[in-house]
C-alpha cells in the first residue's frame, strides 16, 4: 500500500465523514492542521497512548500540522468515558504535576525539535479558562439533553437510576470547543473518544462553518475487553526499563499479539499478517510475543536493549536463572518478614506483604516464603525475590 493508503487504514476504525472524503483531501495535496488531545489524570503515557500518537506521528511524517493538546482544564472535570460513576476531579495541581514530563515522554513518538515542522505543545486551560458564563452557555445551546443521553455510560445510568453530575455534560461540550479554539481540520483519538470528538466535529460546523475530520483509532483490549493501560495493574509505560518493558510485553495475553503488532509496531502489514496465520496454524505465541516485545524496546530503547532484555527474560523464565543486574541493598533492621518487604520497596504496605506471603509470591534464597510471622536472619549475600521480575541480593 502506499503512504496515504496506510496513513488510512493501519491502525485506524472509523473516519468521519467518510474515509473518501478525507483521501481526496490529502491526494490533492491538502496539508491539514490536526491534534490529538491528552487528559493528564496520570504521569506516564503507556501503550495504549502510543496507537494515537504514532498516527500523529505519520501525518506529521507527511507534512501536516501536528499539535499534541494536554487537557489540563478538560481533567479538571474528568472524561466520563466508560465510567458508571461520577469521576473524583484532580486538582490544577494534580494535573500539573502529571502532565510536567509528558512531552518528555511523548517525545520518543513525535518531532518536537523538526527544523521546519514541529510538533506543537499547547494546553486547552489557555482558552477554556477564558470562556465567560455567556459563552459556556452559547456553546451548550448547540447541543440537547437527548443527545448527551444518548452517550452509552449516561444511558446505563440513567436506567439504574445512578447519578449523572451535571458537570459531566459539559465534558464533551468543553472537549468539543478544543476543535473550535484551534481551528483544525482533524482531530484523532480513540474510538472511546468518538462522543467528544463528534461534539467537537459540530461546533465546528456551527461556530466556524467548516469542516472538521474525526479519525477514531482502534483500542488495545485483553480477552475480557480491559483496555491495556486503563488501570495501575496493566500499565505498560513507554519510559519503563528496556528489561520491564521486555517482561510486561511479555505477560500480554496471546490474543493482543496480532493487534500490538499492527497498532504499536513499525514492522511491515505483510509481516504482520504472515505472523497472525501462523498463529492461526498453531504457531507457539511465545515466538510472535518475543518478536513483539523486541520491536516495542528497540522503539523506545533501542536494538542492542532489546537483545539485552530478551536475553535476561530467557535466562530468568525460560532457563530459570537470576537476573544480571540484581539490585543489591543492605539488610532493614527488622527481621520480619512484613517489615523487610516494605522496607526494600518490594511490597507498598504490610498488608499486600502479608497478602503476596500467603499466595506464595514471596522466596528466600529459592525457597517459597510460606509463613509471614517468622522472622529472618539476612546474611550478605542472601536473595529474596518478589513476583517474577523484583529481586534483591543483601549487600555485605
Amino acid at each position: 500500500m502506499d503512504q496515504i493508503e496506510e496513513l488510512l487504514t493501519r491502525a485506524v476504525d472509523t473516519i468521519y465523514p467518510t474515509r473518501q472524503a478525507l483521501e481526496d483531501k490529502l491526494r490533492r495535496g491538502e496539508k491539514l492542521t490536526l491534534y490529538l488531545g491528552v487528559d493528564p489524570t496520570g504521569a506516564q503515557l503507556h501503550i495504549g497512548h502510543t496507537i494515537a500518537l504514532r498516527k500523529l506521528a505519520q501525518f506529521q511524517q507527511t507534512g501536516h500540522k501536528v499539535i499534541l493538546l494536554i487537557g489540563d482544564f478538560t481533567g479538571r472535570i474528568g472524561d466520563p468515558t466508560g465510567k458508571d460513576k461520577t469521576r473524583v476531579p484532580l486538582t490544577p495541581e494534580q494535573l500539573a504535576d502529571n502532565a510536567r514530563t509528558y512531552q518528555q515522554q511523548a517525545a520518543k513518538i513525535l518531532d518536537f525539535n523538526h527544523p521546519t515542522n514541529p510538533v506543537e505543545l499547547k494546553y486547552n486551560s489557555a482558552w477554556l479558562a477564558q470562556l465567560t458564563f455567556a459563552d459556556v452557555i452559547k456553546v451548550a445551546s448547540h447541543f440537547t439533553v437527548q443527545q448527551m443521553l444518548e452517550r452509552d455510560m449516561f444511558e446505563q445510568r440513567w436506567q439504574k437510576n445512578k447519578p449523572i453530575a451535571l458537570h459531566e455534560f459539559f465534558y464533551p461540550l468543553m472537549q468539543g470547543y478544543d476543535s473550535v479554539a484551534m481551528n483544525v481540520d482533524l482531530e484523532v483519538g480513540g474510538t472511546d473518544q468518538t462522543f467528544n470528538m463528534l461534539a467537537g466535529r459540530t461546533l465546528q460546523r456551527l461556530m466556524n462553518q467548516r469542516e472538521k475530520f474525526v479519525l477514531t483509532v482502534p483500542l488495545l483490549i485483553d480477552a475480557q475487553g480491559v483496555k491495556i493501560g486503563k488501570t495501575a495493574e496493566n500499565v505498560i509505560a513507554i519510559t519503563a526499563p528496556a528489561n520491564d518493558l521486555y517482561g510486561m510485553i511479555m505477560a500480554l495475553s496471546d490474543e493482543v499479539i496480532v493487534p500490538a503488532l499492527e497498532f504499536c509496531t513499525d514492522l511491515p502489514m505483510t509481516t504482520v499478517r504472515q505472523i497472525e496465520q501462523q498463529l492461526a496454524a498453531g504457531a507457539n505465541p511465545r515466538d510472535a510475543k518475543m518478536q513483539l516485545a523486541r520491536a516495542i524496546v528497540t522503539l523506545y530503547h533501542n536494538a542492542a536493549a532489546a537483545v539485552s532484555a530478551e536475553q535476561e527474560f530467557q535466562q530468568i523464565f525460560v532457563q530459570g536463572g537470576k537476573p544480571t543486574d540484581r539490585t543489591t541493598m543492605a539488610a532493614p533492621i527488622s527481621h520480619q518478614p512484613l517489615d523487610i518487604l516494605v522496607s526494600l520497596r518490594l511490597a507498598s504496605s504490610k498488608s499486600e506483604a502479608q497478602r503476596l506471603i500467603k499466595q506464595g509470591g514471596v522466596q528466600l534464597n529459592d525457597h517459597v516464603v510460606t509463613d509471614w510471622q517468622a522472622p529472618w536472619g539476612l546474611r550478605p549475600g542472601d536473595t529474596i525475590q518478589v513476583g517474577k521480575r523484583k529481586f534483591i541480593q543483601i549487600s555485605a
